[in-house]
């Protein structure tokens, strides 16, 4: 499907381009080229305010709109549609370090194709008869083709950066032109008396009002970042788990600022050595990024862990020792050719990100984890950004430590201190959900009851130590076997319980049967140790905990009574 949006998106593209072409070629005749030199200076100052527009998350404004209004009031639609083409490329395409080519390509038809609806709609208002009016249906044209124009090409992307509404953009684009239009009017009369001195005079109240439109985006990201800030407080009073704190951090980051992918790793123990692996994600690519872990010192995320400092990356694919490129890492060696890439080494589809924000959660005791947001657009976030993302980092890190420490003593609390797997206490609150879940959903439910046959003699023989190794060793073949088909719990003793959600006691006896007949080929400890089991099913056999557990119980005394080392299903035991 993401295959399918992408060239949706790019035939859409290269469409929009090639009808901005289309128009430009049909609007050059009616260019008046004994204007051509002030034209080409009326370009240089409007490349100039957009080289200087204010950016936010989902594009930028520029005072831009004054120039554009007045070059149609002196010059005609077909100048202002060349000028505005002009300047988008030469400002977008040249002096942007943050813009692939084609998306200025796209910029320059796009912005033409709209001058051209706006100028055509200008004429259906009346011509040059009624000034203000022709101005505005002008002014509205051109609005609105813009905006079609350019949602329909963000549409793919909306859910990867949805840090400000449509409805803001419209809003602050909606200012844009409004303002614009009097300072249009201005800089067309200062032209008509002054000549190109006018025009040079006019930039003046162009760079105020792009001073005024700074202001007003900055305070406005300022207030959706308190919002953020709160947000997170707030929310982190609450008794979250450590998924929940996670997604919380990812989802408020992206009020401060659109990313396309995200993730949040937590410290986790597995072999002896401290993993950080995936917790929660975000983005296109969630799945294979919720499969990465992070070890301390290895690779690029791995050495920033280690240090415990905030780093902010402008570009992952510049060399060392350019500009972009933070406290020289060099490429690793790994990197795609024609594409180095400072992750190009790390687990995930990271190599193909721009710009990175890596940030530590860390509390007193140590990192409790990691946070990264990436960007498929060089230099998309500024120090700003890391600074006030940190702060939601702290903030967060401190509640993750307080529910892993709490997940720790839950998973204890559950926990067999010998074998591992769940105790008989989880077991009994596991049984009591999956019933009701069972009878609510109508689904079966199937307990085998295990135990180790002859497993006093085994202790007798061999000693206690080599019959805890037994427990050991069969508790691990049980759950690898079983995998997340069910639940294995020690239920006391040698004696092991298998829950199983979704099984009738068909089923579960079949999958009795082939444990069985695994662990009698296992080679233990004490040499071949054998098992007897026991089935019972729900709604089948009982509708009650005590009940299911009773009928699975006594299915295994009547396999033990049988000879051992065999499998009876519940109502075969009543016979």
């Amino acid at each position: 499907m993401r295959r399918y949006a992408r060239i949706i998106g790019a035939t859409y593209l290269w469409l929009v381009v090639g009808a901005g072409a289309w128009c430009l070629s049909r609007l050059f005749p009616l260019l008046d080229l004994d204007f051509g030199g002030q034209l080409l200076a009326v370009a240089g100052l409007l490349a100039a305010a957009e080289v200087l527009a204010v950016p936010f998350p989902q594009g930028q404004l520029s005072g831009g709109f004054a120039l554009v209004a007045a070059t149609f009031l002196l010059f005609g639609a077909p100048a202002a549609a060349w000028v505005e083409a002009l300047s988008v490329l030469v400002a977008q395409g040249v002096f942007s370090r943050d813009t692939y080519l084609r998306v200025a390509f796209f910029n320059a038809a796009q912005r033409a194709l709209a001058v051209a609806a706006g100028g055509e709609l200008a004429a259906l208002a009346g011509g040059r008869t009624d000034l203000p009016v022709e101005l505005l249906a002008f002014a509205g044209g051109y609005f609105a083709v813009n905006q079609v124009l350019v949602y329909l090409y963000a549409v793919p992307n909306r859910s990867s950066y949805p840090a400000v509404s449509w409805r803001g953009v419209l809003r602050w684009d909606g200012l844009a032109c409004l303002c614009g239009l009097p300072l249009g009017i201005l800089v067309a009369v200062l032209y008509h008396q002054m000549g190109f001195s006018g025009l040079l005079l006019s930039f003046v109240p162009l760079l105020v009002l792009q001073f005024v439109l700074r202001l007003y985006v900055r305070a406005e990201m300022a207030n959706r970042e308190l919002m953020a800030l709160f947000q997170v407080a707030r929310r982190l009073q609450e008794k979250l788990n450590a998924r929940q704190v996670a997604e919380l951090l990812l989802k408020e980051s992206r009020r401060v600022v659109g990313y396309h992918s995200g993730v949040v790793y937590l410290r986790t123990s597995g072999g002896g050595e401290e993993v950080f692996r995936a917790c929660e994600a975000a983005g296109p690519f969630r799945d294979k990024l919720l499969r990465g872990a992070v070890v301390p010192g290895e690779g690029f995320l791995g050495r920033l862990l280690l240090e415990g400092e905030a780093m902010l990356v402008h570009d992952t694919r510049a060399v060392a020792g350019q500009a972009g490129y933070v406290r020289g890492h060099a490429p690793p060696e790994t990197a795609p050719a024609g594409a180095a890439s400072l992750l190009a080494g790390e687990p995930g589809p990271w190599w193909f990100l721009r710009s990175l924000m890596v940030v530590p959660l860390s509390t007193r005791a140590g990192a409790v984890g990691l946070l990264v947001i990436g960007d498929k657009r060089p230099y998309a976030f500024s120090e700003h950004h890391l600074h006030t993302i940190s702060v939601m980092a702290g903030q967060a890190a401190v509640a993750l430590a307080n529910a892993l420490l709490v997940q720790s003593l839950e998973e204890s609390a559950n926990t067999d201190g010998l074998t591992g797997v769940y105790n008989h206490r989880y077991f009994i609150r596991r049984a009591a959900r999956e019933i009701e879940r069972a009878r609510r959903s109508g689904q079966p439910l199937a307990l085998i009851m295990l135990d180790v046959d002859n497993f006093k003699l085994i202790n007798d023989r061999f000693g206690h130590q080599v019959g805890d190794e037994v427990l050991c060793r069969l508790a691990g073949l049980l759950c690898r076997a079983v995998g997340e088909a069910g639940v294995v719990c020690r239920y006391g003793g040698e004696e092991f319980a298998v829950l199983l959600p979704g099984f009738d006691a068909r089923r579960a006896g079949e999958l009795a049967e082939r444990l069985r007949r695994l662990v009698e080929g296992h080679e233990f400890p004490a040499g071949t140790v054998r098992v007897s089991m026991g089935v019972a099913a729900c709604p089948r056999d009982a509708l009650e905990v005590a009940e299911l557990i009773r009928k699975a119980d006594r299915a295994l005394y009547a396999a033990k009574q049988a000879g051992k080392n065999r499998v009876v299903v519940g109502l075969a035991a009543e016979r």
